[in-house]
This record gives structure tokens, sequence and C-alpha cells, in this order.
């Protein structure tokens, strides 16, 4: 009788393959000394040079501090812009960087659900198709290292379809919560931290999507801007020299440290959380799109980071504005908001000052060209 209840009986031999392995692999794991003096502006600089030195990849000091700011705000950072600009490569040399290397998930155009993601059971024979991303979040499990899982060509299938549900579980404030179904019954051969076929999506982990804007892909909607942040590569790095540079040993809770550390150091100031106000008043008024609470809470988390990494509050201010919320205007008619944002650009000069907010009012610009 091989039913059990309506439920298949264990065999005694694990239907996990790769996890299991890895309860053997790491059961007598001893963690590397850490560099926990590292601060943030060391670790961007840092970073620079070791992609220079190490990889002879070339990134602006403004892009890195974007890009290490944006651990700060979100668990999906989406790297966008054409094609040839580096994208993949700045995540790949991340995970060279903090001395684990990057899992590569290549996204494919048939993806439509979790399972691509985390692998699905078998019935035929009575094994658990484990993915590489479902091996990389079991072993981060077992260490503090931190990991970046590269979702390459992300939207050349609809990220909403096979991301939701993780989308939905990153944005839990409480990391109890970061649990996922993996399968529907427990067998005592299953993995060690697979308890009662649920896994805790990993506190160590973060996820670098590159998307290419072009006819072969999928537009990325609202739902999933709004809970990533999107940084923009459009130019190739300038080369310059730097001295050979070695990686560093960080734990996730040093990293996450010198952020939160950011956040209460460099609060964003009272006067310009009054002028985003006035400016999000203006931007429902003239174009009946509104910034949201979730982007005003991300701004508060970003902005902070990207000052302790050596950035300014103003840069940071109008990069959010720029990309999360000036990008919204796209899905409007842009013929008939044209004559609106010369006034939006006056506005923004009356309010910060005209020689600043420049990314903002490029943006807004290059809209109205569009037309």
């Amino acid at each position: 009788e091989s039913l059990n209840n309506g439920e298949e009986e264990d065999t005694g031999e694990s239907r996990f393959y790769k996890l299991t392995e890895i309860d053997q692999l790491w059961a007598d794991y001893v963690p590397p000394v850490y560099d926990n003096d590292i601060t943030l502006p060391e670790f961007c600089e840092r970073f620079r040079l070791f992609a220079c030195s190490q990889l002879g990849l070339y990134y602006d000091i403004k892009l890195i501090r974007l890009f290490i700011a944006s651990f700060a705000s979100t668990r999906l950072i989406i790297l966008q812009g054409i094609s040839g600009t580096g994208k993949t490569s700045l995540a790949y040399a991340f995970g060279k960087f903090v001395n684990n290397p990057s899992i590569v998930a290549s996204v494919q155009p048939s993806w439509r659900d979790r399972t691509e993601l985390f692998g699905y059971f078998n019935e035929f024979t009575k094994k658990f198709n484990e993915t590489e991303l479902l091996r990389a979040m079991y072993e981060a499990s077992y260490n503090d290292n931190i990991y970046a899982v590269i979702l390459d060509e992300m939207n050349i299938a609809r990220v909403e379809y096979y991301f939701a549900e993780m989308l939905s579980i990153l944005e839990m404030p409480s990391r109890d919560e970061w649990v996922v179904d993996i399968i529907p019954n427990s067998w005592p051969s299953d993995p060690k931290h697979i308890v009662n076929g649920q896994l805790r999506i990993p506190p160590n982990m973060w996820y670098i999507g590159t998307a290419n804007n072009d006819d072969s892909t999928f537009a990325i909607t609202d739902k999933v801007y709004d809970r990533a942040m999107p940084i923009n590569i459009d130019t190739k790095g300038v080369p310059f020299d730097a001295p050979l540079t070695d990686p560093v040993y960080i734990s996730y809770k040093h990293f996450e440290y010198i952020l939160n550390a950011a956040k209460v150091q460099f609060v964003v100031s009272e006067e310009n959380i009054k002028k985003i106000t006035l400016l999000d008043d203006y931007v429902i008024e003239h174009f009946r799109i509104a910034f949201g609470n979730r982007i005003v809470k991300q701004l508060r988390d970003f902005v902070p980071a990207y000052v302790g990494t050596g950035g300014t509050e103003l840069d940071g201010l109008d990069y959010v504005l720029a990309r999360k919320v000036f990008r919204k205007f796209e899905s409007l008619n842009i013929s008939y908001i044209r004559d609106e944002i010369d006034g939006l650009c006056a506005y923004i000069d009356e309010l910060f000052g005209e020689e600043n907010m420049n990314e903002s009012k490029d943006y807004l610009r290059m809209l109205k060209k569009l037309v």
C-alpha cells in the first residue's frame, strides 16, 4: 500500500538531492573572519577600485553609490538601460567583491509562475526538481555571507507572474513572515532547514534584475517598479587607473548595520520632506499622479543611505523623484501633459533651486521631446 492518508510515504531517501547535500557539506562550516570595521564610503570606494583593478570594469562613483544605497531600501534592484553598458557585470562584480559569487538565474520567455524560481515536486520520480536559486537560498541559511541573485533579462517574461509571491513576502515587515511553501507535506528525510514543508527566505539575500528596454521584452509594471529600486546604466564606464584592491569579507549583518546607521545619522531634513509634500500636491493637481506611501518610505530609507555612501541629500532625492515618480508620466498621454511640464520644472526650481534636481528636469524635458 503506497498511499498513506493520501500522501506519499517516505522511502527514507531524500527527495531533495541538492539540499541534503548542502546539509552534509555545511555541517562543519567555520565562518571566515569578517571585516566588521569597514565604513559605507570605504565599501563603495573599494568596490569601485576592486572592479577596476581585478575585473577591468569601470564604474563612476555616483553609480556605485546609487547601487549600494539601493540595498537599504529594497530587496529588488533593477539595473536597466541599453544593451552592452555593463548591467550584468555590475551585479557579477558585486558578488566577487563580497567573496560570494552571484547566483545567475537566466529568466526564460516561458517563465509563468513561482516554480521557475523554486522548482517543483515531480510526481513521477517522487523527487523535487531543485533550481539553482533554491539551492542558493538553502545554502544561505547556513552562513552570514551576502548573497546576490541575478535575474538576468528579467523582463523577457512577465516579472509579476514569476516573482509576485517573492515581492509580497519581501515586503513583510517582520522577517519571521519571510517563509515560502515548498512542498505540501513533510518527510523525516527532508533537509534540516525545510520545516513543515516551508523554507525561510534568507535575510542575507538580495535580488538584482537586469532589464533591457527593447522590443523583445515586456514593460515592467508599476507594481514591480514601486517595490524595486531602478538604476539606469546608459553609458559605458570611463577607464581609470586603480591600485590592486582585494575583495572584502563582510557579513550581511555588518552590511545592514552600516546602511541602517546611515538612515539614523542622515535622516532626510524636515525642510525637504515639506518640499516633497508640496511637490506631491502639485503633481496630483496637474497630472493626477500621487507619490504614494511606499515611495515616500523608500525615499526615507534610500536617501540617507545615499548620503552615507558619500552622496548629497538633494542628489538622492532627485534620483528617487526622476526614477520612481516622474517615470510614471510615461504611462500618461504625453501630448496632453506637454504644456504642463515647463510649469512643473519651474516649480521644482522654485522649491529646490535652479542648480539642483537636474536629473528630474532632464528626464521631464526628455519626455517633452517624445511627442
